[in-house]
């Protein structure tokens, strides 16, 4: 199993109100598989999804990686696994402004390995093209459509060559036409680079393209089912 979630629950303390967020979730992520998580605001994705990325520690319960806890790594193991082994996509893109996007795609790479700059252009360079931006590759993120943009953020996500896509409402500042787009390139990278992904959205409609669908709702899933399960009724 690539990533599992057991009973885990999250609270915040808000001044002195405590704020449970979740509440005993359990799920799992094989290796390869689509996963969507949708939900009203306030239901908890984006916090599920920072508890399985390493972002964020459970209150209770545990998180793992191929059956490894992240809660007992150490901090220096934990960043090496957020680093080597997840790609994270967010709604807002988070590129450096100063840097073309071929230099943004390479940033989580150089981390300690400086040396490696010339082989990792290349595979910069690669990325974006993969995502159809070969002619961007000197263009800074004011330079490029919001499109474009989240396209570098994902090519930079698969710099390390990580076993899964993790994406918090990857379209959510998108046009529609731009944002189908976007999904289409996700779901085509998943099947070429054999990562497991997962999509917290709000599109209904991406779920009959998952392997799995799960809805949150005030913490707790409410609903998990295999989707090829259904289509089968």
């Amino acid at each position: 199993m690539l990533i599992e979630a057991k009973h885990v629950s999250k609270r915040y303390v808000m001044g002195k109100v405590p704020l449970q967020v979740l509440k005993g979730v359990s799920l799992k992520i094989e290796s390869g598989s689509c996963v969507t998580i949708m939900g009203p605001s306030g239901a908890g994705k984006s916090t599920l999804l920072h508890l399985l990325a390493g972002l964020d520690t459970p209150t209770s319960g545990d998180v793992l990686w191929e059956g490894e806890k992240l809660s007992r790594l150490s901090d220096a193991r934990r960043a090496m696994v957020r680093n080597k082994k997840i790609g994270i996509v967010f709604q807002f893109y988070h590129l450096l402004p100063e840097l073309t996007a071929q230099e943004n795609v390479m940033l989580p790479a150089l981390v300690g390995h400086a040396a490696r700059s010339k082989h990792l252009k290349a595979r910069a360079e690669g990325l974006l093209e993969q995502v159809g931006l070969t002619a961007r590759l000197r263009h800074k993120p004011r330079e490029l459509s919001g499109g474009e943009q989240q396209r570098v953020a994902i090519a930079r996500a698969l710099i390390n060559e990580p076993q899964a896509l993790l994406c918090d409402e990857p379209t959510g500042n998108l046009d529609s036409k731009t944002g189908a787009e976007v999904m289409d390139l996700l779901f085509a990278l998943r099947k070429q680079h054999h990562l497991g992904l997962l999509l917290v959205t709000h599109q209904a409609k991406l779920a009959e393209r998952a392997d799995q669908a799960i809805v949150l709702e005030d913490g707790k899933i409410v609903e998990a089912e295999r989707v090829a399960e259904r289509k089968t009724r």
